[in-house]
């Protein structure tokens, strides 16, 4: 019985056309009231009591028309705040309706509002509201999307009740495509951001869900706190506002919908009962007929709890006639569940003739419950098996077999696509190891030489500064060329000296830690423009640079300074390089691993990786930059295209 009262409520969900006919003086009570407010000087007196009319109305059959009539005026009298409040009630109308296209009418207006009224709440709470009225179309992907969408918009516009109502229906989306986990993750965030400031329908909703997922888990002690919160929050903005009480009808019957449910699971049957009497008595043409349905359907299930056989089948007569007017996949379903009642009371020819009676009617189902549904509504309660079963045929083994053989079928299927899968990246992640370490072993080598010849290299060039300075204090018939000679000697030694020092050093320091890269966003793309411009521009310059890629802008987080000396560092040569490049700056977007490859073909610094020690060093400092960044720095001095070097930045 619980599974048929489970997928009942799953049926229900998005229905919400009347199945309780309206009150016969509501359209005297609207032209009534409507009076009075044509009776009223068209000005700021009229704007406030049509503002009060449509928020106490926030109900059929009133809601529409009094959100309409405020939207009107607003536009008449030039308020954009009235006439922003007015589209905001529409759009909860629409909401309520499960339509996402009306909906979105008033979003876009919304949003057009939302700067000029100083808030983007109202706008984010209803385009979050698409996302749930796609859900209940079983439109996943789509409101997934909308939800996120709105999820960012509401961070940007730091709208907390945005934030809050993006959580909601993204968790909607989740709980109908069966991701009950993420579903209640989702739920528990927007809960973690309640406030003071929180809107109490936004509160209400978010402790509702948390408190559905927890039942449908079985775990009634963490769904509790939950449930009792929901109580006290509908209690508490009840007793601020009693003559707007309409408004919460909906809440209230879910909050007691709840509590029965809850304490039928404990076998508390005085006490849900009690609940059912409560649930019962605040229906009325103001609810939402989806509640007054699942009032319905647990006192059901309260029945079949209580073996109160004749009970249930009675109630299903009762509201078989207002159901069939309007919602024949729920009628089809009640029937069963009358049969499945019959069948648990023992009345098996009743049972069989309950069923005839559904299938008989299977032409005027199909207009609004297809022939797929309805054979999926036979299987899940086996009626060929009911029927057999009146004729004592014992054949249920065989389906059992094969449904087994299917599921091992489908289970080795699985196993082999996850294995194939799990191979796959395996071998990626093997491959990116491999490459990983042969460049670790190149840089460890390069390491291992730099640090061999240090001491050579600084040893040579101060010999040579503090053997001519000897020559220039000891000797004293020097003339003045050997003098202005010898001393051109030490100062070109000592600036070769202090820049290879210099060099040292920063890559000490960027190694031990002591300088720390600052990344912000900007666009790459421009950033490297940006250093081809300037090394072109130069007069004296060696180097003609070009610019290959098909990519126009892109935006990433990088430290600019450093990556701009990297890049010029690869296009620049050394001092003592007389030769001129015509170098080439490629730069492409692997989608596979999600990275930014560069390749600078005829690169003046690849050249001298090895003559050149301080360029050796440069280049320790630009593979620990990209390094950082979680890139791989390469040099290829002997590569066909000329001396290249490849790095790699992710995004």
């Amino acid at each position: 019985m619980k599974r048929i009262i489970l997928i009942i409520f799953s049926m229900l969900c998005g229905y919400f056309s009347p199945l309780i006919a309206v009150d016969s003086n509501a359209s005297r009570y609207q032209d009534s009231i409507l009076k009075v407010v044509d009776a009223l000087p068209p000005g700021l007196e009229r704007l406030a009591y049509l503002k009060n009319l449509a928020y106490r109305h926030q109900y059929e059959p009133y809601n529409m028309t009094f959100a309409a009539r405020l939207y009107q005026e607003g536009q008449r009298q030039n308020n954009v705040h009235c006439e922003n409040l007015g589209a905001y009630y529409l759009a909860i109308c629409y909401d309520k309706k499960h339509d996402p296209d009306s909906l979105s009418y008033w979003v876009d207006i919304l949003e057009d509002f939302a700067p000029q009224v100083g808030t983007y709440d109202y706008y984010l709470e209803e385009k979050a509201a698409i996302s749930r009225a796609l859900a209940s179309k079983r439109q996943i992907e789509k409101a997934i999307y909308i939800a996120k969408e709105t999820l960012k918009e509401a961070i940007k516009y730091k709208s907390n009740n945005g934030k809050i109502a993006a959580y909601n229906s993204l968790g909607c989306a989740y709980s109908v495509s069966s991701r009950s986990n993420e579903a209640l993750n989702i739920f528990l965030k927007a809960y973690k951001n309640f406030t003071p400031q929180t809107k109490a329908g936004l509160k209400v909703d978010i402790l509702s869900r948390i408190t559905q997922v927890y039942g449908n888990a079985g775990s009634d002690s963490l769904k509790l706190p939950y449930l009792k919160e929901m109580e006290s929050t509908l209690q508490t903005v009840i007793s601020k506002e009693p003559n707007c009480r309409k408004n919460w009808a909906n809440f209230e019957v879910d909050c007691e919908i709840k509590y029965i449910l809850h304490f039928m699971n404990r076998r508390y049957f005085a006490a849900a009962q009690e609940h059912i009497e409560k649930a019962k008595k605040l229906l009325g043409s103001h609810v939402d007929p989806v509640f007054w349905l699942n009032v319905q359907l647990v006192q059901l299930q309260y029945y079949a709890k209580t073996r109160e056989y004749d009970k249930s089948i009675a109630l299903v007569n009762e509201v078989i006639p207002t159901v069939l007017q309007n919602h024949v996949t729920v009628f089809a379903t009640l029937i069963n569940y009358k049969a499945s009642t019959q069948y648990d009371k023992g009345d098996l020819d009743g049972a069989i003739e309950t069923l005839h009676y559904l299938i008989d009617k299977q032409d005027s189902l199909n207009s609004a419950f297809s022939t797929s549904q309805l054979e999926q509504v036979k299987d899940i309660y086996h009626i060929d098996d009911l029927l057999q079963e009146k004729q004592k045929i014992q054949d249920t083994n065989y389906s059992r077999g094969c449904m087994i053989l299917i599921i091992l079928i489908l289970l080795m299927l699985i196993f082999y696509l996850y294995t194939r899968i799990l191979s796959r990246k395996i071998s990626i992640a093997e491959k990116t190891t491999v490459e990983a370490a042969l460049q670790a072993e190149e840089e460890n080598k390069t390491k291992d030489r730099l640090k061999s010849e240090i001491s050579h290299d600084i040893r040579t060039p101060l010999n040579a500064v503090v053997g001519f300075a000897e020559l220039l204090t000891e000797s004293k018939d020097l003339d003045q060329d050997t003098k202005k000679e010898y001393g051109q000697i030490i100062q070109s030694n000592a600036e070769n000296l202090l820049e290879y020092i210099n060099s040292i050093l920063e890559l000490s320091r960027l190694e031990s830690g002591k300088i720390q890269y600052e990344r912000t966003e900007c666009d790459i793309m421009q950033l490297c423009r940006q250093v081809i411009t300037a090394i072109n521009g130069k007069e004296d310059s060696k180097v003609s640079v070009i610019l290959q890629t098909e990519i126009e802008n892109l935006q990433m987080q990088t430290d600019k300074r450093w990556f701009e000396s990297l890049l010029t560092s690869l296009l620049t040569p050394v001092e003592d390089d007389r030769e001129h490049y015509q170098s080439v700056v490629c730069v492409n977007y692997d989608h596979v691993k999600s990275v930014l490859c560069f390749d600078v073909l005829n690169a003046p610094l690849a050249k001298a990786r090895f003559e050149n020690k301080t360029s050796l060093i440069r280049h320790e400092i630009n593979a620990h930059f990209v390094h950082c960044s979680g890139g791989i720095y390469k040099v290829q001095a002997e590569a066909e295209e000329g001396p290249t070097i490849s790095f790699t930045i992710p995004l």
